[in-house]
């Protein structure tokens, strides 16, 4: 082996065929039995089945053959050296360990070097997650190497422990919620005669925009205190973007809302449009969302989509140009409202303020005044039942924290990790200003009432934003035609495919049945992927059964909007 200066192999006190290795004056295995506290440390680790095992700094590969041996099923190891030069020394080391077991696996296992493939470890890990195989993550140190750069070695293990519990909660999602927003796309893809695409729009506003979440913050913000600030909103000097449940409260105040954002797929969102029907207020809805709200509003709707998912038939939709582009997921409503108010304006120098985006509540109150959520406690008080919600602030998962006004305030786990998404997508946009007076810290700078006056006046113009035309997505609408009839053939030669088998009148000879099955479902994951095995595609009976069910759901869906 070719060892460098600070690098020394040195025979062991246990015997002529034992190593251990001296590294920046430190040795990294025991002098007199090398090999031991490895074999220890893999005999005292119990390893389930669905593990990612990540070996640190595993220098000599004392062990690895002992632990690939006893892996239990849906394991993977992957080995990290972190120091360039005992990568390098390893490797050897590596290749040696391999010809001396060829009985041994090691297909199950990666030699990787973070300080140079951490995108390389990142998309593997990935890819093993979205396999499905992968429940959890166990770190080994198996050399002392480990403690030189132990802060590399955590950061991979959080991150591969991240990866993989966010692939857990999204199939958890997508279980409860997968076929809705399949169900929402379909239908809605038949209504988008009616509106405009988002891409059509970029850059279309010149005029301060105002992003409106449905937060405490909201009511600081259109306090009758801030008299000039609401006459100049009035005045329609700002573009005013509201979110969902934001959308009656202001509305209420008079507040002039030049166009309203919508995400959520189910039912339960209806009631945020009580008091907006009619309203005519151009209504920008994510393909996934509930349908019948485009038709509530009854203004022009502007179409967009979120990638809620890694699929086939999100791709043909891209490919066909019907929805060009896609929105990473987000989750929150106000983060997609933040994200369609960066794309509106017409420069970074248009000047976008964002508030009652809080992800946070006082004690007793969990939105602004005359929010949905606030009505329905007034309408549910009496003498024995007082208006307010203290049961999400005192709840066993809430969180207790100080807010931007200095007040205590709680907030959740998941409301917490919205604000962090939001740091993260947001914090380096130019131009993007918290204009809330509470909640959580977005990582924008903060802005007051005052200096969305001083913004406003320097943007004397009128503005523009151009949905009054007569303007029709045509080319976007055929296409979303031809690509649900091109489904529903599709879906019914592979429903007489299931039914009949060979007898059926589609069979392809050149194909296997399997095969010819297994080409049509490939790229119609939205068939499959809410099954609780749904994150891959199986031609197991069983799973064909189900799938065969869920064609007939689909097929009635598809033409439900047939012209």
């Amino acid at each position: 082996m070719d060892v460098s200066n600070e690098l020394r192999l040195i025979q062991s006190a246990s015997g002529l065929s034992s190593f251990t290795v001296e590294y920046k004056g430190r040795l990294l295995y025991s002098k007199y039995a090398p090999e031991r506290s490895v074999l220890s440390l893999i005999e005292r680790t119990k390893i389930l089945p669905g593990t990612l095992v990540l070996v640190n700094s595993p220098v000599l590969f004392y062990g690895l053959p002992e632990l690939l041996k006893n892996l239990p099923e849906d394991c993977h190891v992957l080995a990290l050296e972190a120091d360039s030069v005992l990568f390098d020394f390893s490797r050897d080391a590596y290749l040696k360990c391999r010809e001396a077991h060829p009985e041994i696996d090691f297909s199950l296992l990666d030699f990787l070097c973070p300080a140079s493939d951490l995108q390389k470890i990142d998309s593997l890990i990935r890819a093993m997650s979205e396999s499905g195989k992968l429940r959890r993550c166990l770190s080994l140190d198996f050399s002392a190497g480990a403690k030189l750069n132990e802060a590399v070695y955590r950061l991979v293990e959080n991150a591969a422990t991240e990866i993989i519990g966010t692939f857990w909660k999204n199939r958890i999602t997508l279980v409860k919620m997968g076929r809705l927003f399949s169900k929402n796309i379909f239908r809605n893809l038949r209504n988008m005669g009616r509106g405009l695409l988002l891409d059509e729009l970029v850059k279309s506003v010149d005029k301060p925009i105002l992003m409106c979440g449905a937060g405490e913050s909201l009511d600081a913000t259109f306090s009758p205190a801030n008299g000039d600030f609401l006459d100049a909103v009035k005045a329609c000097r700002f573009f005013i973007l509201a979110v969902d449940a934001a959308l009656t409260t202001l509305l209420d105040r008079g507040i002039p809302v030049d166009a309203a954002v919508g995400v959520e797929p189910q039912f339960a969102i209806q009631k945020a449009y009580i008091g907006a029907a009619g309203c005519g207020i151009p209504f920008f809805a994510d393909l996934c969302s509930r349908p019948e709200i485009p038709g509530i509003m009854g203004g022009r709707t502007i179409w967009y989509a979120s990638e809620f998912c890694s699929a086939g038939f999100l791709d043909r939709l891209r490919e066909c140009k019907i929805i060009p582009s896609f929105f990473p997921p987000m989750g929150s409503v106000g983060l997609v409202a933040a994200y369609i108010a960066l794309l509106l304006r017409t420069d970074s120098s248009v000047p976008v303020f964002v508030t009652g985006l809080d992800f946070s509540y006082s004690a007793g109150l969990t939105h602004a005044s005359g929010c949905p959520a606030s009505k329905a406690q007034l309408f549910l008080s009496g003498r024995k039942n007082p208006a307010g919600n203290y049961g999400a602030a005192f709840s066993d998962s809430s969180i207790k924290f100080t807010g931007k006004n200095g007040k205590e305030m709680f907030t959740s786990p998941s409301m917490k990790n919205y604000a962090a998404v939001f740091s993260n997508f947001f914090s380096s946009a130019e131009n993007l200003f918290d204009a809330g007076v509470s909640g959580l810290n977005l990582s924008i700078p903060r802005a007051n009432v005052r200096d969305m006056m001083r913004s406003a006046e320097k943007k004397s113009s009128e503005g523009k934003f151009n949905l009054i035309v007569e303007k029709f997505s045509s080319d976007a609408t055929k296409s979303a035609d031809g690509f649900c009839d091109a489904e529903i053939e599709v879906l019914e030669k592979l429903r007489d495919l299931l039914s009949l088998g060979e007898k059926s009148e589609h069979r392809e000879k050149d194909k296997t049945l399997s095969e010819q099955i297994r080409a049509i479902l490939e790229k119609r994951e939205y068939l499959f992927l809410h099954f609780p095995d749904g994150y891959k595609l199986s031609m197991e009976e069983n799973f064909l059964k189900r799938v065969r069910a869920e064609i007939d759901f689909f097929l009635k869906e598809m033409k439900m909007g047939e012209k």
